[in-house]
């Protein structure tokens, strides 16, 4: 079902400061292709090789981690099946540049499953956000 991790959130509290620290030290750069949201309160992204990070602004003292894992397009209704029909609570959320479902495990670590592939994911994730309207 998953095909990698796709990014880890890390909570800082200077986002540029972390991400000079990240490039010192790790070699992680700034991923211009998401600037946009970045530009608009989101993520500054960061990458390393097959490695990335989100650093976002700390908002509270214990923010804990998310972990996110990418998915290929194709494989998105077989996912929002398997969530459709466990008791889990989970959110679908259009990023404008990709797609992500966002859900707890079971010991309530927030998880995110991604798809980069926004054009093929785009018809099976806006179906399963008017199915749950």
């Amino acid at each position: 079902m998953i095909d990698a991790v796709d990014h880890v959130h890390v909570y800082v509290d200077d986002v540029l400061a972390a991400a000079a620290w990240y490039r010192k030290f790790l070699g992680f750069e700034h991923d211009a292709a998401f600037t946009e949201w970045y530009e608009q309160g989101g993520p500054y992204v960061i990458r390393c090789g097959a490695a990335a990070l989100s650093l976002f602004q700390r908002s509270s003292p214990k923010p804990g981690n998310t972990i996110a894992f990418a998915i290929q397009a194709t494989k998105l209704r077989a996912l929002l099946a398997r969530v459709e029909q466990s008791t889990l609570a989970y959110t679908v959320v259009d990023h404008h540049l990709t797609w992500s479902i966002y859900f707890d495990d079971l010991c309530a670590n927030p998880l995110e499953v991604t798809c980069n592939d926004y054009a093929a994911a785009t018809p099976v994730m806006v179906a399963a956000t008017q199915k749950r309207s």
